[in-house]
């Protein structure tokens, strides 16, 4: 049952909940769409969380997504023991660099009053998962290793499966529970996506070139 709840209800749920609200949203209340900016508000911690944050996931999801759709080139890469190991170890630092981006993120919006008025419930749920994804996936980093050569070889293949609606979840069936709970999380985040400001990350900001430049006035007594 809990199988059957993670690894085929849950991603077909999140995947329609993305088709269905993100649209909605964006044509609905476009003032929502973008995040909005607190660097006004504080910028202390901001770069000691934004910066190992972003750079730190967007690889770690590049490999995934790659992984996924040129799971021949990387069997062949990671085939040979020098370069699984490398991988690894870049995939580990950079794991915990987003750890430790997401926490500093975290803990800026906990620590500052004047931020709470713009974070609302969804955004502190998705918060809380994004760190608690982050800590998982390095916790499956250092206890369940060389995860990009057996991701490659049940995760990826179950993925397919879901993209031709025949889900195959005989691949991560026998997984231990952190990593059904890392997928679960996941399933959850795209999910929740529509939902809260990290929806602007589906949006590709061209149009930004060719708009006026906005004049800020900083008003006191």
């Amino acid at each position: 049952m809990l199988n059957n709840f993670i690894f085929i209800v849950l991603p077909y749920t999140a995947l329609a909940l993305l088709i269905f609200v993100t649209p909605y949203r964006y044509f609905s209340n476009r003032l929502t769409w973008s995040a909005y900016s607190t660097q006004f508000l504080e910028r202390k911690t901001l770069f000691w969380g934004i910066n190992p944050w972003h750079y730190g996931i967007i690889p770690v999801l590049a490999a995934h997504l790659l992984g996924f759709i040129a799971p021949g080139p990387m069997k062949a890469l990671l085939g040979n023991q020098r370069n699984l190991v490398i991988f690894e170890s870049i995939g580990l630092a950079l794991g915990l660099f987003a750890v430790f981006g997401c926490l500093a993120l975290l803990l800026r919006r906990v620590n500052t009053p004047i931020l709470k008025k713009v974070t609302y419930t969804a955004d502190w749920v998705l918060l809380y998962l994004l760190a608690a994804q982050a800590l998982s996936g390095v916790y499956i980093g250092v206890f369940m290793r060389w995860g990009s050569q057996w991701y490659l070889h049940t995760a990826v293949p179950y993925f397919w499966s879901l993209a031709t609606f025949n889900p195959q979840i005989d691949y991560m069936a026998d997984f231990p529970l952190m990593l059904k709970l890392h997928a679960a999380g996941a399933f959850l985040i795209v999910a929740l996506i529509p939902f809260t400001k990290l929806v602007h990350l589906l949006y590709v900001p061209v149009g930004f070139l060719t708009d006026p430049p906005i004049l800020y006035k900083w008003r006191s007594r």
